[in-house]
């Protein structure tokens, strides 16, 4: 199965009110009946054991949106890969478009953040996606195959120990979204340079992130390679976010 659902809560919401909003998609999920829809939460750092044990036994698993490749070190401020899969951490974020944009990481630091993930069993998603200036010159699957490669290619990855968000960056927060031709046609494209690549392209999720809501939701995951949603905003309400899993249980 090639579905994914992802919730980036990103500097949001305090510990009682994660906490809470946890126990309701536990609730939501076991309800409902998707011990079978892959999902996947990304609380701040702060919270990632709580909101662990809270789904712990429960078919939602728990990642971090951002670590330091290794163990221990002298990093003050930072949390290292193996400090995050010891506190319950199943998945990591690599390369999302805020962490470009504004802590200017680069390819060699992405491609050390996903292989150590990866050497220490976590599973990534690996974020890619063109700027607003980017898609009007009309540079967004130079973009796009520039991301890949710079990170995937003549490096060991684990294929099935991955999954790509294309995440438009003049969606991201905005409200707008790509349409659903706009999303199909940089989703295929990946899945091609994945299986040129060598990778197992037809078992890779390949998600859209980029004001992914319910409203547009059946809509884009009519799309043949749009496999999922890492899902910003919308995964801030219990309800907002069941509505998106709805959809992507019903493609």
């Amino acid at each position: 199965m090639r579905k994914l659902l992802a919730a980036n809560w990103k500097m949001h919401l305090y510990a009682d009110t994660a906490q809470a909003l946890a126990q309701q998609l536990r609730h939501h999920w076991q309800e409902k009946g998707w011990q079978n829809l892959p999902t996947v939460i990304f609380p701040p750092l702060l919270y990632l054991r709580e909101i662990a044990n809270i789904l712990k036994h429960s078919s939602i698993q728990v990642g971090a949106q951002n670590a330091y490749p290794g163990e221990f070190g002298a990093f003050t401020g930072e949390v290292s890969v193996a400090q995050v899969s010891a506190s319950g951490g199943a998945w990591l974020i690599v390369g999302h478009s805020e962490r470009r944009q504004y802590f200017a990481e680069k390819a060699p630091l992405l491609q050390r953040k996903l292989l150590d993930a990866q050497h220490r069993g976590l599973k990534v998603i690996y974020c890619i996606g063109e700027t607003l200036e980017e898609r009007r010159c009309g540079e967004t699957l130079n973009v796009l195959r520039q991301q890949i490669l710079e990170v995937l290619q003549g490096v060991s990855v684990a294929w099935n120990q991955l999954a790509i968000a294309y995440e438009p960056v003049w969606a991201i927060g905005t409200g707008i979204n790509a349409t659903p031709d706009q999303a199909q046609e940089a989703h295929a494209f990946i899945r091609q340079l994945l299986t040129e690549l060598g990778a197992p392209a037809s078992h890779i999720p390949i998600l859209y992130g980029g004001s992914l809501k319910p409203e547009n939701a059946h809509e884009l995951f009519r799309q043949p390679d749009i496999d999922g949603g890492l899902v910003g905003g919308a995964s801030l309400q219990a309800n907002s976010f069941a509505a998106i899993a709805a959809a992507l249980w019903d493609k």
